[in-house]
C-alpha cells in the first residue's frame, strides 16, 4: 500500500447520529469523499470496509459501547462474513438501497439480524423493485439535501409501508433543516447542525458562564498560582465536586484521599490538572439541553492540534493551538456570536480572530480538523502539506486525540490525561 494510501486508511471519519432529545444515539464511520458521501475513497468498496474494520478499536466516542456504530457493507462483504469481525451487539450494517438482491443474500441477512445486528438502507427512496431488502432492514437512512417537505413527506409514506423501522435523516445541516425533518416524521438526525449557533440578536452570555470562563485567564497564568486557583474553585461547588472526584480516580492512584484542591495540583502538576480543568469548565458551561458531542468534538480537536504541534514543529505554538482547539465551538455551544464570546477568554488576538473567521496561521488547524471529520481526504492532504505536517504526524495525533477525548468522557477511564 502507497504511503497516500496508507494514510487514508488510518482516518475513520466518526459522525455522530443524534435523537430527538440530542443525545448521541450512534456514529456513522466513513472512508468516504465529502463531495460523493457514497463513494469510497478506495477502488473496492470492500477495501475501505475491511480497513475500516482493522482500525475500529481506534474509535470510542461519547456515548461509548452503548452507541451504534454504523458501518457500510457490500454484498460481497456479507457473503465473506466481514461483519463477523465487529460486534453485533452494537452494530448497524449500511447495505445501498438496490433491486439486486437474491433470495441467499436476503436469509443471510436474516440470520445475520438474528445474530442481533440490525440492518439499515442507505439513500432510501422507496424505489420500484427495491422493496425486499426494505422490508427486512431495522433501519432507513434518507438522505434530505435539496428535498423539499413534500418529497420527504412521500419518502416517509413509503417506509411506513414497511412496518415501523427507524428513519434517519441524513445531512441535515441547519436549524431550518433539522425542522423539516422533525416536522416529516424522522426521529433520528446525521449532519452538521448541531456545530452551528442559533443566535438571537443582543443575547449575551449568561453572568454564570460568564464567570466560568474567567476560570481560564487563572489556568492560563505562565506560572500556576495556587492560591488564586484553590480560591476559585472552591467558589463554584460543582467545578469542586467533579475534580476532586478525578483526583480520586484511578487516572491518578495516589496512595492517600486528596482532600484539598491545592493538595491535588502540588501532587499531580500543574499541566495535568489544568487540562483536567480546561474540560471540566468547558463541559460545565455546555447548557444541558445542547449535545454534549460538542464538548468531545472540542476536546479531540484541541488535543490533535496539540500533538501534531508537538510532533511537526510548532511546539512553541502548542499551547496556543490547544485552546484554539478547546473554544472552536463554542459560539455552538452557547449560541452566541463567536465575537462577543471572545471578549471572556484568555486567548491573544490571532486565536480570537482565527476563532471568528479571519483568516490566519492559526485558521488553517480549523479548516483542517473540519476537512477530516467531513471526511473530505482530497482537503485533509492539502492543508496537512500548507502546514509542513508529514501525513503519519496527523495521523498518530489524530488516533492519540481519540484515546485522550475517550479518557476525560469516558465512565471508567483507564489512563490519565497529561
Amino acid at each position: 500500500m502507497s504511503e497516500e494510501r496508507a494514510y487514508e486508511s488510518i482516518f475513520i471519519a466518526r459522525q455522530p447520529v443524534f435523537d430527538e432529545r440530542n443525545k448521541t444515539w450512534g456514529y456513522l464511520l466513513l472512508f468516504r469523499d465529502s463531495d460523493d458521501a457514497d463513494r469510497a475513497i478506495f477502488t473496492d468498496n470492500s477495501e475501505a470496509t475491511m480497513n475500516l474494520v482493522a482500525n475500529l478499536p481506534l474509535c470510542g466516542g461519547i456515548a461509548g459501547q452503548k452507541a451504534r456504530q454504523m458501518i457500510h457493507f457490500t454484498p460481497d462483504d456479507i457473503r465473506r462474513g466481514t461483519h463477523n469481525a465487529v460486534p453485533w451487539s452494537n452494530t448497524v450494517l449500511i447495505l445501498e438501497e438496490t433491486a439486486k438482491v437474491d433470495h441467499n443474500l436476503l436469509d443471510m441477512l436474516r440470520n445475520i439480524q438474528s445474530d442481533g445486528y440490525e440492518i439499515a438502507v442507505n439513500n432510501f427512496e422507496g424505489k420500484p423493485g427495491c422493496e425486499p431488502l426494505a422490508e427486512i432492514a431495522d433501519i432507513l437512512i434518507v438522505d434530505i439535501s435539496g428535498k423539499e417537505e413534500a418529497d420527504l413527506q412521500l419518502i416517509t409514506a413509503k417506509a411506513q409501508k414497511f412496518g415501523s423501522p427507524q428513519l434517519i435523516a441524513k445531512r441535515v445541516e441547519n436549524a431550518e433543516e433539522l425542522k423539516k425533518a422533525q416536522d416529516t416524521g424522522f426521529h433520528l438526525f446525521h449532519g452538521f447542525f448541531f456545530k452551528h449557533p442559533a443566535t438571537e440578536s443582543g443575547r449575551k452570555i449568561p453572568s454564570s458562564k460568564a464567570t466560568r470562563l474567567k476560570l481560564f485567564e487563572i489556568i492560563e497564568k505562565d506560572e500556576p498560582d495556587f492560591d488564586a486557583l484553590t480560591s476559585a474553585i472552591e467558589a463554584d461547588v460543582a467545578i469542586s465536586y467533579r475534580l476532586l472526584n478525578f483526583l480520586n480516580s484511578a487516572n491518578f492512584s495516589f496512595a492517600t484521599t486528596i482532600t484539598s484542591i491545592r493538595q491535588a495540583v502540588v501532587l499531580a502538576g500543574w499541566k495535568p490538572i489544568r487540562n483536567w480543568l480546561r474540560l471540566i469548565i468547558l463541559t460545565d458551561i455546555t447548557p444541558s439541553e445542547k449535545s454534549q458531542e460538542l464538548a468531545y468534538i472540542s476536546a479531540h480537536r484541541a488535543k490533535l492540534f496539540e500533538t501534531a504541534a508537538l510532533g511537526g514543529g510548532y511546539e512553541e505554538e502548542s499551547d496556543r493551538l490547544f485552546m484554539l482547539g478547546l473554544f472552536s465551538l463554542l459560539d455552538a455551544m452557547l449560541d452566541s456570536d463567536m465575537s462577543s464570546i471572545v471578549e471572556h477568554l484568555p486567548v491573544d488576538d490571532k486565536v480570537k480572530d482565527a476563532l471568528c473567521g479571519k483568516q490566519n496561521q492559526f485558521a488553517i488547524w480549523l479548516d483542517l480538523t473540519r476537512a477530516i471529520e467531513h471526511s473530505d481526504w482530497d482537503e485533509v492532504g492539502k492543508k496537512a502539506k500548507e502546514l509542513n505536517l508529514l501525513p503519519g504526524t496527523v495521523a498518530v495525533s489524530y488516533q492519540h486525540a481519540f484515546t485522550w477525548a475517550d479518557a476525560f468522557f469516558s465512565p471508567d477511564p483507564k489512563e490519565p490525561i497529561q
